[in-house]
């Protein structure tokens, strides 16, 4: 009788466990797999909501309160063992770098530029240090991490089908309303912009522009998430060998996942997206045959490429050339603005959440618009932290480039499905998953924009259904080592040429393809063993007492001021009558925002329209100081200055608010230097006073640059610029 082999304990099983391996998990295996179950949870939740407006409006404080709770949590359970093991190495040592210079560039910023933005995207970071540093630590089977790329894949296909809604219903919808009755429209949104006027032509081109944005604000952030994602999903079909198990299912759940998150992506006509994920498919194919012993022409990658190519300007109906050519002219004209800048600021930068504002100074006269960020995430980092934090980035980079380089020398390995207990842990990522579709819904709605429930009631069945379609190969595949790498690679380039590293809803998927990529490494790399430093106890004291004082700090100066002064806000909103005393409690609730103080200086002169009281003006005037003194770089809130003080001379003819107005026309402009609008009403303002050589000479340099710009929303309005070229 032949005697069977015995199984090896790593053998892969069914996908259960029996009653006494469950029973015999540690209290510490627990805790992991719980917070691995967490941290699932908030990945999933944060692009489920704008991130956009992180630094202006906060949004996204209270996912970072909850980051730094589960690093006290896992600091915790550390600290309950005489030793423990601590994941890291020279790439987790760069990225604290990073957060430590990015964190002092706020806080200098907190001194000379707007602090609420400084100090909300010091949190954000932080935040996004903490989830890398939480990744590294609760992901560690293979199956685990097949699971979480496949729960984010999921996601990616959630936020597909919602922005396919997007296209389809929703937009056309809106379009139609606003054709109807565009004034309702306008309030309804609780926005105005007066009819013929440039705002409103800019508001109705970008309104009846049809490309979908998803949870995003931004279509150009919502092709940033879905890209890698697209490319990994391909990677997991290309990868498979003949022999795989429940091959032809798997290649079917690929199938069906990424139709609909490729046509979403080429709905977003987002060139910089689409050429990146062509590029990333190509070097799937490209690897995955290498992987397979096969030769792989030149011939062959060509055509591989241009028919990629032939669908993304088929799929976008757009001349693909002369789109690029014109988008990048305009990129390298946020770059030229961006370099002067850093000349400027070389060491500290304008500060995080300070760009747009400071922005306006350098922005060339030709320039399109006033852009949050440079359209490069090198270049952002640059500009808004300073040069030894760019320089950390750039070593986290190129450690993690030449730890991948040298990984080339053996043959593609993979990290075994054999290597894991169980399905419990990959149970926990789902239920993470679920957790985070339900945490996502509360989150929304302390955001500046909440979610539809549409992204809810649409998402997430189609997130579960594709969550079972993957599961096969969550049970019966392989990660290839190179997998991760290329997502990574496809996000870069995207963030080269659109931004967005600040965007916690794209800068996510970066920190967590980095974490997954550098466990597999390790596991790899130990051959069996358990991966990481062993580390003495107190160390874990030290990082719990840290990890504290930072949870206390972003609470106090974070999280609960800014959802309070927002929440007064809104308030002041819905109750007109009560305004003052609740915007005067925002500004107490908030000491760092200029908003409440903007909304006050705002109400203050309302009510002078109204009853034309001088008492109305001085308190006005104090408001108006304090909001200037939390905005000093914002252009926009001088030239707002100037044209109350313009109407208040119009009025009184009192001769010093007229020489009031000209002091902001005039910081206005040195805010903002190459606006033609902003020279004619200095010019306006000059001539009021009887300056006429000053008004001259305003008005001639605010008609070149009307000259100068082939933007129809930046050219001046043809009353005013009659009213300059009329001279004694």
């Amino acid at each position: 009788m032949t005697r069977k082999k015995p199984k090896s304990k790593h053998t892969l099983t069914s996908g259960k466990m029996d009653a006494s391996t469950t029973r015999s998990i540690a209290p510490t295996e627990l805790l992991r797999r719980l917070l691995l179950g967490a941290i699932c949870a908030l990945f999933v939740a944060r692009p489920l909501f704008t991130s956009e407006s992180a630094a202006v409006d906060g949004d996204g404080l209270p996912v970072v309160m909850l980051w730094l709770i589960l690093c006290v949590v896992w600091l915790l359970g550390a600290c309950s063992q005489s030793k423990f093991r601590l994941r890291a190495g020279p790439v987790d040592l760069f990225v604290l770098l990073l957060i430590v210079l990015h964190s002092i560039a706020a806080l200098v910023a907190t001194y000379h530029g707007s602090p609420r933005p400084a100090v909300n995207m010091l949190w954000q970071w932080v935040g996004l240090g903490s989830a890398f540093f939480l990744a590294r630590q609760c992901i560690k089977t293979g199956r685990e991490i097949r699971a979480v790329v496949v729960v984010m894949i999921a996601l990616a296909v959630a936020i597909s089908g919602y922005g396919l809604y997007q296209y389809t219903c929703e937009l056309p919808q809106t379009c139609a309303d606003y054709a109807k009755n565009p004034d309702q429209t306008l309030r309804d949104a609780k926005i105005w912009y007066p009819p013929n006027s440039a705002q409103r032509r800019l508001f109705e081109s970008r309104l009846n522009s049809t490309e979908p944005l998803g949870t995003f604000a931004l279509a150009n952030s919502l092709a940033g998430f879905l890209a890698p994602w697209l490319v990994i999903l391909l990677g997991v079909g290309f990868s498979l060998k003949p022999t795989d198990q429940s091959k032809g299912w798997i290649w079917s759940a690929v199938v069906i996942c990424g139709v609909p998150i490729a046509v979403c992506l080429a709905l977003t006509r987002s060139r910089t997206a689409c050429l990146a994920a062509v590029f990333g498919v190509a070097l799937v194919w490209m690897l995955s045959r290498l992987h397979k012993k096969q030769t792989t022409s030149l011939a062959l990658i060509v055509i591989v490429v241009v028919v990629m190519v032939a669908v993304v300007v088929g799929l976008t109906h757009l001349d693909l050339v002369s789109a690029a050519v014109k988008s990048l002219e305009y990129r390298v004209e946020y770059w030229r603005s961006t370099f002067h800048m850093i000349a400027e600021n070389p060491w500290f930068g304008c500060g995080p959440g300070n760009f747009q504002d400071t922005y306006t100074r350098y922005k060339l006269p030709q320039a399109s618009e006033e852009v949050a960020d440079p359209h490069n995430f090198i270049l952002e980092i640059w500009s808004t932290s300073g040069t030894p934090a760019m320089l950390a980035m750039l070593a986290v980079l190129g450690y993690f480039a030449w730890s991948v380089y040298r990984g080339c020398g053996r043959e593609f390995n993979e990290t075994s499905p054999n290597n894991d207990n169980g399905s419990y842990p990959t149970n926990f990522v789902y239920a993470g998953a679920a957790v985070g579709f339900l945490l996502a819904w509360p989150l929304s709605l302390v955001s500046a924009v909440p979610s539809s429930t549409v992204v809810f009631v649409l998402g997430m069945p189609l997130a579960v259904a594709s969550i079972v379609l993957l599961d096969a190969w969550v049970k019966f595949g392989r990660m290839l080592t190179w997998l991760p790498t290329i997502g990574i690679v496809v996000l870069l380039v995207n963030l080269l040429g659109a931004g967005g590293i600040g965007f916690p809803g794209v800068a996510g998927t970066l920190w967590l393809l980095l974490a997954i990529r550098l466990n597999m490494d390790e596991v790899e790399n130990c051959q069996g063993c358990e991966p990481g430093l062993v580390v003495p106890r107190y160390a874990a004291f030290a990082g719990f007492v840290t990890v504290v004082v930072l949870a206390i700090a972003c609470y106090n100066s974070g999280y609960r001021p800014v959802l309070r002064c927002q929440t007064l806000l809104r308030q002041a909103s819905r109750q007109p009558s009560q305004s003052e005393l609740v915007l005067r409690a925002a500004t107490v609730a908030d000491p760092l925002s200029a908003k409440p103080w903007d909304r006050l200086a705002w109400l203050e002169f309302s009510k002078w329209q109204q009853t034309k009281g001088s008492y109305h003006i001085k308190r006005f005037e104090v408001f108006n100081r304090n909001a200037l003194k939390l905005a000093p770089s914002s252009s926009a809130l001088q030239l707002v200055t100037g044209d109350r003080y313009l109407t208040f001379y119009s009025e009184t003819h009192r001769p010093e608010f007229a020489e009031c107005s000209v002091e902001a026309y005039t910081k206005a402009v040195e805010l903002y230097p190459n606006n033609g609008l902003w020279h004619a009403k200095l010019a306006v303002a000059f001539r009021a006073i009887g300056k006429q050589a000053e008004f001259e000479r305003e008005a001639d340099f605010a008609l070149r640059l009307d000259e100068l710009t082939p933007h129809a929303d930046k050219k001046l309005p043809e009353e005013l610029r009659q009213n300059l070229m009329r001279r004694p």
